[in-house]
């Protein structure tokens, strides 16, 4: 270990704790109970801001869209192809693409 490092590590071990801080009170995690629920979080990005970006991708028309689970269930054509989609509500990623069956 560089003598940086551990001057560093050493630090961040013996640096005191701020007065009025209890050190065995866990750290706020985001937690909501809609994180998992029926709607999307507070966080999380609009359906409008979604579906372009779905648009932009080239699934078009996009012919439902429903928010299961903590995620948006969107059923869309690409091309001539049906696509069952799962995207993140938070980042408008893709998470899952197959084709639609129903």
């Amino acid at each position: 270990m560089s003598f940086v490092a551990t001057v560093l590590l050493v630090n961040a071990l013996t640096f005191p704790i701020p007065p009025g801080i209890d050190p065995n009170t866990p750290a706020p995690i985001y937690d909501s109970p809609d994180l998992y629920g029926a709607e999307p979080s507070v966080i999380a990005l609009d359906y409008s801001t979604i579906r372009s970006k779905l648009h932009s991708l080239g699934f078009q028309p996009i012919t439902d869209a429903r928010f299961v689970g903590g995620r948006w269930k969107i059923k869309a054509r690409y091309g001539s192809k049906r696509r069952a989609l799962e995207v993140d509500p938070d980042s408008g990623l893709i998470i899952s693409d197959r084709p639609d069956r129903g």
